[in-house]
This record gives structure tokens, sequence and C-alpha cells, in this order.
């Protein structure tokens, strides 16, 4: 075990080899048990295999959490949670990735913290959170630099870029990646450098150079499913252009070398596209089929809670996590005080006693604080993102009649709340108004949808306008509505109604 850890970097294959041939009497203590799941986790890892099986996984972290070996725990954390990212489960990687961040500062090992911090910036990516990101990434680069290891610092630096231009800072990501080419060392980091490039041109809609620099990465290596990213782009440019025979060639490439869900979806847009063109029907309707299913899985991953909110509550309970250490110093404190001064015992323990009540209350103030900003902020986005849109299309609802503008905003609210599939409006209610759709059935059965639409609108801070449109509802309607609703929460009047809503998102 100890030759395949010391090949796991430079010899995966041979690693992997070794740790598969052990006869079973070599783990059966529970240190070697753990060792070799620890083992086994990183060398499929480094060769780009599932993470499989995870009980293996499971045991070592349980071992090494209760002999409180920080480093092997805060290493098992991190391949627990890449497991759960690489099957696209963002919330639980996350989970993973904050404890594994705080075993890793408490064993200082910068190699682990910069591993920790590059996995979470990617999710924070694939979330839209490019600020948050970039953040992660920077503090990746710096525990690599800091530890000397070349061509993660690389790809952390690589990563930044990215932020860039999916922030449409398009002429700021080209500028960077002209700074870091100096940094490539072999093949690998030079294609990786030059697909990013390419990536930033297309979202720039500079096609010629995207081409340029897309076709010159395919002929270098690449990791993962690096490859099929290049020939998905590829078949966008093409398709863009109106070059269909080659965008079909480069979308059916793409297939053959693992794209993950989202490239899929975009390979088969372009092939349905094709075959609609050519006339070819049946393709059509296969590849649409094929569209829809890998939308559908798509609008489920989206729905997770956002890593930055994960992290926002990680962190408040720690912070209560700390503060309870110290009050537990403190008791040690008064307790030797107490002894050693009779006189003022009681004086310290009524001192004691305050000072806990007043921290649990700030705690609790302090969550309930953070749950109401992130939701309004979650609420003013959605608002911002609607108001963009009809920005957009002003032009349009100049020239539209009163019932087509009307359309035309239930389409916009459908699409970023799909009130019209209401288990899966109830479904994101629950995730980000913390779970009050649930909450409101189970405590109340007898309210009705549109009672429990309301809640959740409101809370979200829809304008009241756009409540009367999603809702079907006038005016005197509503308010009858707001009574019926008061009366059946056992409420003695509508103002009430605001504050019983504010109590259960608090909870």
């Amino acid at each position: 075990m100890k030759i395949a850890d010391q090949l796991i970097e430079t010899a995966p294959d041979s690693a992997l080899y070794i740790l598969q041939h052990l006869k079973p009497d070599i783990l059966k203590s529970s240190s070697n048990r753990a060792f070799y799941g620890l083992l086994l986790v990183r060398t499929l890892d480094r060769n780009l295999l599932p993470l499989k099986p995870d009980s293996l996984l499971d045991f070592s972290i349980h071992y090494y959490l209760i002999h409180n070996d920080i480093e092997k725990l805060a290493t098992c954390y991190l391949y627990k949670g890449r497991g759960y990212k690489y099957n696209l489960q963002y919330e639980k990687a996350m989970d993973y990735y904050l404890k594994g961040l705080d075993a890793a500062y408490l064993s200082n090992n910068e190699v682990l913290l910069g591993r920790i911090n590059l996995d979470m910036g990617d999710i924070y990516t694939i979330q839209n959170e490019s600020l948050l990101a970039r953040q992660k990434y920077r503090k990746s680069y710096s525990c690599f630099t800091k530890a000397g290891y070349q061509p993660q610092a690389f790809y952390a630096l690589l990563n930044i870029g990215r932020t860039w231009y999916t922030s449409k800072n398009y002429k700021n990501a080209q500028l960077f990646y002209r700074q870091i080419s100096v940094f490539t060392k072999d093949s690998l980091q030079k294609g990786a450098l030059l697909q990013e490039i390419a990536l930033n041109y297309y979202k720039y809609h500079k096609f010629d150079s995207a081409i340029f620099y897309f076709k010159q990465s395919i002929q270098y290596p690449f990791i993962g499913n690096n490859l099929a990213i290049r020939y998905t782009n590829l078949a966008g440019l093409f398709f863009d252009l109106c070059v269909l025979d080659s965008a079909c060639l480069y979308a059916k490439n793409a297939f053959k070398h693992h794209p993950d869900i989202r490239n899929q979806r975009e390979c088969y847009r372009i092939l349905g596209n094709c075959a609609y063109t050519f006339n070819d029907l049946k393709a059509f309707n296969l590849y649409m089929k094929c569209y829809q299913d890998c939308s559908d899985s798509i609008r489920k991953i989206d729905t997770q809670t956002r890593a930055s909110i994960l992290e926002s509550m990680h962190n408040a309970s720690n912070d209560v996590v700390n503060t309870k250490t110290k009050i537990g110093y403190s008791i040690v404190f008064f307790l030797l005080i107490i002894l050693a001064v009779v006189l003022y015992s009681f004086y310290w323990v009524h001192l004691y006693k305050e000072e806990k009540l007043q921290l649990t209350k700030s705690h609790f103030k302090q969550k309930a604080n953070i749950r109401k900003e992130v939701i309004m902020n979650h609420g003013e986005t959605l608002i911002h993102k609607i108001d963009e849109i009809k920005l957009k299309q002003s032009a349009i609802r100049k020239k539209a009649s009163f019932a087509e503008k009307e359309l035309m905003d239930r389409k916009l609210y459908d699409e970023f709340l799909h009130l019209n599939d209401i288990d899966y409006f109830y479904r994101q209610m629950d995730a980000v108004l913390n779970k009050m759709v649930t909450k409101l059935q189970t405590r109340y059965p007898n309210l009705t949808q549109k009672e429990i639409c309301w809640c959740c609108l409101h809370l979200l801070r829809i304008p009241i306008n756009d409540i009367y449109m999603l809702l079907d509802y006038k005016v005197s309607s509503l308010k009858k509505m707001k009574q019926r609703l008061a009366q059946k929460i056992n409420l003695t009047g509508v103002p009430q109604i605001y504050v019983f809503l504010e109590d259960i998102l608090s909870e």
C-alpha cells in the first residue's frame, strides 16, 4: 500500500494494479482497511474512473474521525465531495467540501486546501457565481504555489480566466490568458489554454478567432471530457455560421468522448435543427426527445440550493461552535474563580448565564437574518432578470396589446418559476424558502393551491400587479382570499399574515 501511495501521482495505472491485486489478509486491521479505502479512491480519481464503491471510503471517514487523523480525514472528505460533484449532486458535494476545508485548515495542508478550493470554485462557476468562484480559484492558486505544485497552480489560473468570460468580461479574459500563456509547461496545459481562449472568443462572438483556436486545441492531448467540449463548441460555431455538415460532424464526434449533460444537450439541439433543415423528421424527433430529456435533468440540477447559501450557513454554524467553545473555557475559568473567591461565586454564575442567553439569541437572530437576506436577494435577482428581458422586448411590447403583454409576462414567470408545473414550483419554493410549502401543507392541509402560491410569491417580493396576473385575481378577490387565509391559519386579521409568514420562514 505504501508503494501504491508513492505511485499515485506519477504512475496511477500501476498504483491501481497494485491495489486491485492485494491479498484480502492485508486488510484485516481497521487501520489497513481505512488506508486502503483512501488510497483506492485517490487512485480511481487519478485514473478518471468512477469513485466506487462508496462503502470503503465511508469506512475510512469513520475510522479517521474516531482516531482524529485530521489530514487523512480532510482527504477523505475531498474525495467524498468529488464523488457527489461528478454525479451533479452539488448540495451534498458542498457539505463534504466544507467539512474538508475545516479539517484542511487544522492540518495546515496547502495542497488539500488548494484542491478543495478548486473544486468549490467549479461549483460556483456552474451556478454562475463568478465573483465567488474567482475568490476560490485565487485561494487555490495561492495554496498550490506555496506547495510548489505548478500544474495544479496553472489550472487554477486557467479557471480564474474562465470566471471573467462567464461574467461577460471578455476583454479581461483575453488579456489574462495572454499573461498566463508563459506558464504553460506541457502540451496538456497548452491545449487547455487554447480551449479556454477559444471559448472566450466564442462567447465574445468573434467566430473566426474561436474556430482558429478550437481547431488548434483539438490537435493537443486532453484530460477527461475536454475533447468533447472542443468538438461541441466547434459544432455550435459551424451551426451559427450555417455550415450544417460540419456542425453535424463535430456534434457526432463529441459523443465519442463522453460529453457532460450540458454538452449533450447542445449537441442534440444542433443535430435536431440540422435534421429538420435536411427534412429528416425521424432523426429530428429522436434528437428533440433526447434534447428535452437533457433539459429536464439540467432543470432539476439547477434547482439545488446554491453553494453560496450552504457556505454561509456552514460558516454561521462554525461561529456558533466557536462561541460555545469559548463559553466552555469561560466556565472553567469561572469555576476556578469561584473556588478561589467564594464571595463572588453567585455573581459570576449569574453573569455567565446572561452572556450565554444573549449569545444564543444573537445566533438565532443572525441565522434568521442570513436566510431572509438570501431570499430577498433571490427575489430581487429574479425580478431584475425579468426586467432585463422586458427591456430587451420593449420594441415588441410597444406594439403589443394588453392581452399580448400579459401573455408575454406569464411566459417570463413560467420560465423562471414554472408556475405551470405546480409540483416543480413547490419543490423550488421549498429549496429557496426554507421548506415553506411543506410546512404550510403539513400544518394547514385545507389551504388551497392559490393560497400557498400567494404566500410564496409574497415572500419572493413579486410585485402586486404581477401577482394579480399570475393568480388571476382582481383587487377585491385577492383581498377576500387573504381574509379566508387568515381565518384558516387562526389569525385575527390580514396584517398578521405577513408576520406569520416571516416567522415560519425564520424557523
